[in-house]
């Protein structure tokens, strides 16, 4: 994606540029770009777009300089925005962000090559270098990406699992930088791909909250790809992963905060879908979390076919309420509404059902909390049976965890501690477990076998 033209807007920027003294020794004085971004939006009734202004501020802010959205302002997004040369840039977004509420629209520049950004993905806001600072507030009345995704929710049609054209909401590539009170509101689809390493997130807000019944699909918190990345106090109510941690993530801390609502959870992957790619995740915690009527709290999933290793994964002090599958390993994931079993080139087929993506050293410390028993799921189900049940037998609903180790070989010191989690019926709570052999998981903490859950 190329960044909008900016150079017949340079003018319309008010720029502050501040120079400090110049020091002894004759070096030159350093200088500190502030680039306020002019908005046409009240003078235009909403109308016009501040995407060419954006651009141009950072154009003209790329290193060392202060990019500022005016505190309760609103601008218009109306096409993608890429900055992806800055440097030690601070974005102060005070104002809100608006997108085109135009569901052929954004379609449209979806599939413009004007915009590409790869492997068939748009990010409407693309940031990338080292050193960049997003800050926002804790008014929550302002700070907004307000991305109008129900329209995009209610024109999917059953079974579809989303429409085609779907934007990613931002990329932030980074190294040494850091997120403040990001917030979004109506996210279209994926929210934010962190990419890099040494980033520090906290206070986000995202609420993909559908008020018409239409299933917010993809509509992703964080998907991460990067090492020494934390991300914390954070309240994500969305439609699919609040977390999902991706193949080449290493020392990676989600702590405290709420995540709910059709939520699918804190999790690893998917992983393993390249069966010529080798995964490999290490070193993950996800601690202080509260899971409110979601799908699955603690979640781990891989191909069949895949290979790989992830390993020192930790899922502490999590509470569960109203949770369908609140600890779900999954080593034979499949992936909902398409019959692609591979993102890149490779064979499709006969994938190789003994190999798979081994886990080691995984804990699920602490868990407290309620099984949704009367009314499962999350209305994403495009599939009878509908996908997150299937392979699953005799489900009763009660189930507080389920361990699907895809070989004898594949699941390695497993450890489960203090899981008191009770089916909202007040049943005893079930269990569902293959392959977690005593041998490999001395510490398992019960006897894999399907049936009640009785901790050893």
């Amino acid at each position: 994606m190329s960044p909008i033209s900016h150079t017949f807007l340079a003018s319309a920027l008010a720029v502050s540029v501040l120079a400090s003294p110049a020091s002894s020794n004759n070096h030159p004085p350093t200088y500190h770009k502030t680039c306020n971004i002019p908005s046409k939006y009240a003078s235009s009734n909403g109308t016009a777009d501040d995407s060419p202004a954006i651009a141009a501020a950072f154009a003209q802010c790329a290193t060392g300089g202060t990019v500022v959205f005016a505190e309760g302002v609103d601008y218009n997004a109306f096409t993608p925005v890429a900055a992806t040369n800055l440097s030690d840039v601070t974005i102060e977004m005070y104002g809100n962000i608006h997108l085109p509420q135009n569901v052929t629209k954004i379609q449209a520049l979806f599939n413009d090559t004007t915009y590409a950004t790869g492997a068939s993905n748009l990010y409407w806001f693309a940031f990338a270098g080292p050193g960049i600072k997003y800050i926002s507030t804790p008014n929550v009345t302002t700070g907004w990406f307000n991305s109008y995704g129900q329209a995009f929710w209610d024109a999917n049609i059953y079974p579809g699992t989303g429409l085609e054209g779907r934007p990613h909401l931002m990329q932030f590539n980074t190294t040494g930088g850091s997120m403040q009170h990001f917030k979004s509101r109506k996210p279209i689809a994926w929210n934010v791909q962190l990419i890099g390493s040494h980033i520090e997130v906290s206070d986000t807000i995202i609420d993909a909250y559908s008020t018409s019944g239409s299933f917010p699909f993809n509509t992703d918190g964080f998907d991460v790809t990067g090492t020494d990345i934390t991300i914390r106090n954070s309240v994500i109510f969305n439609g699919d992963d609040a977390i999902a941690v991706q193949s080449g993530s290493h020392n990676v801390l989600f702590q405290g905060g709420t995540i709910g609502y059709q939520s699918h959870g804190m999790s690893i992957g998917s992983l393993g879908q390249n069966q010529g790619v080798f995964a490999n995740v290490s070193n993950i915690t996800f601690d202080d979390i509260t899971v409110i009527n979601a799908v699955y709290a603690a979640r781990f999933k891989s191909w069949v076919g895949g290979q790989g290793l992830a390993k020192n994964i930790s899922w502490t002090n999590i509470a569960t309420y109203n949770v369908t599958f609140p600890i779900l390993v999954q080593q034979n994931y499949i992936n909902q509404g398409s019959n692609s079993t591979q993102l890149q080139s490779g064979a499709t087929t006969g994938r190789s059902n003994n190999s798979t993506v081994t886990m080691e050293d995984f804990k699920w410390t602490n868990f407290t909390g309620t099984v949704n028993t009367f009314k499962p799921g999350d209305g994403s189900c495009a599939s009878d049976p509908c996908w997150y049940n299937v392979g699953l037998p005799n489900l009763t609903h009660t189930e507080a965890i389920i361990v699907e180790c895809n070989t004898n070989l594949s699941c390695k010191n497993f450890e489960m501690s203090n899981i008191q989690i009770i089916p909202q019926s007040l049943d005893a709570p079930r269990m569902i477990c293959f392959n977690a052999t005593q041998a490999l998981n001395p510490n398992l903490g019960f006897a894999c076998a399907n049936g009640t859950f009785v901790p050893t």
